[in-house]
């Protein structure tokens, strides 16, 4: 089991896949078949077990709280959607983000939905898989490919239109949203 979570862990014939290496990493601890040194992984800040793999969702809830009056998407209905699925991921993978368009490279058109058109690009910056505490930013994938979605009149946007974001959040681990301008 160890052996799985390292080769998870590391891409070693296998795609890197950090949330398969942290359950494996955690079945192996708990079996007690293998004596770990320092395998047991706490929060740096709160010194508590990490909820999943480098995620620590008290500590990260208060490090989204101090973020959120330094982006907008200029709608109070999809600022609070971001906003509560931030609050709420239990680990990376959960995390939606407001991503500005400058931010944003190889925009090429996919698709039209009922609200707006899916484009996909590489997202500059990268998704957030963990808290840097040494620099005190969070650590991201640089590079990333995302599929976007583009709001027509978004100031007109309600319910309806989250909605249908949720479903599409469900089907597609990593959807952002992007401001064009």
């Amino acid at each position: 089991m160890y052996n799985l979570a390292f080769c998870y862990e590391n891409g070693v014939g296998t795609e890197k896949n950090l949330e398969k290496a942290f359950y494996w990493r955690q079945k192996a601890t708990e079996s007690n078949k293998i004596d770990f040194k320092n395998e047991v992984e706490l929060c740096n800040i709160c010194k508590q077990l990490y909820t999943n793999y480098q995620w620590c969702q008290q500590c990260n809830v208060k490090q989204f709280q101090h973020n959120f009056s330094k982006w907008t998407s200029k709608n109070e209905f999809i600022d609070k959607f971001i906003q509560e699925a931030q609050l709420n991921a239990k680990n990376s993978y959960e995390i939606l983000e407001w991503i500005p368009y400058n931010k944003l490279s190889n925009i090429n058109y996919y698709d039209k939905g009922g609200f707006s058109e899916i484009h996909k690009a590489i997202w500059l910056d990268g998704p957030i898989f963990s808290w840097n505490f040494d620099k005190q930013q969070w650590n991201r994938q640089l590079g990333y490919e995302v599929i976007l979605k583009t709001l027509n009149n978004s100031s007109s946007l309600n319910s309806k239109f989250l909605d249908e974001v949720y479903i599409l959040f469900i089907f597609i681990s990593n959807f952002f949203f992007f401001y064009k301008n």
